[in-house]
């Protein structure tokens, strides 16, 4: 099978100061996803963050809905959403929708959530995350037989309900489960359809996907068919330099937040602000050069994987504050320069 290239993720953050607006933004999040189809990926991909100074986009289903209703082939993902804040019911009800208005074209990724002050926000015990989540997955695989059913939890109890119309396929929206310690990633396996690995160094890739497929086996599943979706920069562009100096406000910004988070920006008495990132470590993780350049750091990366019923690969071309003409540029030059180098062979 062929590497599936997809593109993302999509996290709709607008910097303070900028004068674009969110209207702006995800309007050309909707057309950088058509003319990602019109290149040949495969897929398009959202990511989730709640209270955030920058918008940091929260709404990941409806902006799915919109992608959906103005392509026809691209598969439409969420890496991840945050299960714990969401109803279990509401949540099936409008995974379903989308599956239904994309013709079959939803892979629904969820994680367990880490930010304290998304927990307090949702007032959610942060100690809840995980049995909010397991939970939560089996429900939405009840949900979607369109059968009335129950169930009795730590959390949601439900007696005899439900929930119409089932998704477009048959067997359900596949589920995808992200994370990165051992143990999550063998609950991936054991689960989920699928296992998302967030962007870090290629030489760890295999021996996470071996412990998935673990996870999967002890299951009773078929590890084989297990799903792999893994996140990974790469910015194409004349020279690497120039690609570079295009990219490295955002990737610091995106980068940033996180920091910024870590240190209690955006909670109560404290106003929005980022931290800093090294930059040997902005330039590893969002690495820059000519098409030919990223073909080539790339191809190594998928390589091992190739082979796999199901292996998405998702690389980010647009970055926060970035102008479309420059996004669209480099999903061109890699529509039409990188993924035919990444599909082939």
């Amino acid at each position: 099978m062929a590497v599936k290239v997809g593109i993302g993720l999509f996290t709709g953050e607008v910097m303070p100061g900028s004068e674009r607006t969110f209207h702006r933004e995800y309007r050309e999040v909707i057309e950088m996803a058509c003319l990602a189809e019109t290149l040949g990926f495969e897929s398009a991909w959202v990511s989730e963050h709640h209270g955030a100074g920058d918008g940091y986009l929260a709404s990941l289903l409806p902006m799915l809905s919109a992608i959906a209703a103005r392509t026809s082939r691209i598969h439409l993902g969420t890496g991840v959403m945050l299960t714990p804040f969401h109803d279990p019911l509401r949540l099936a009800e409008d995974a379903a929708f989308v599956d239904q208005l994309s013709g079959g074209r939803l892979v629904l990724g969820l994680g367990l959530g880490w930010r304290e002050e998304e927990f307090r926000m949702f007032g959610v015990g942060q100690s809840e995350r995980l049995r909010r989540t397991t939970e939560t997955v089996e429900i939405l695989r009840r949900a979607w037989t369109g059968e009335r059913f129950s169930f009795e939890g730590r959390h949601f109890a439900y007696d005899r309900i439900q929930v119409t119309p089932r998704p477009f396929r048959e067997a359900g929206v596949p589920i995808y489960i992200g994370g990165m310690s051992d143990r999550a990633i063998e609950r991936a396996g054991r689960i989920g359809d699928g296992y998302i690995r967030t962007r870090s160094h290629w030489n760890t890739w295999a021996e996470a996907v071996a412990l998935a497929e673990q996870g999967a086996r002890e299951a009773g599943k078929d590890a084989a068919a297990l799903g792999y979706v893994q996140l990974q920069n790469a910015f194409p562009w004349d020279d690497a330099e120039s690609g570079w100096e295009l990219i490295r406000g955002g990737a610091a910004h995106h980068l940033g937040v996180y920091a910024g988070w870590g240190a209690g920006s955006d909670t109560p008495g404290q106003g929005f602000f980022i931290g800093e990132t090294p930059e040997d470590m902005l330039r590893f993780m969002n690495p820059t050069g000519t098409p030919k350049e990223i073909a080539a750091l790339l191809r190594p990366m998928i390589e091992p994987f190739r082979d796999r019923s199901e292996f998405h690969f998702i690389v980010r071309l647009h970055y926060p504050g970035m102008s479309f003409d420059t996004a669209s540029r480099a999903i061109e030059l890699f529509g039409e320069q990188v993924l035919p180098a990444l599909q082939g062979a």
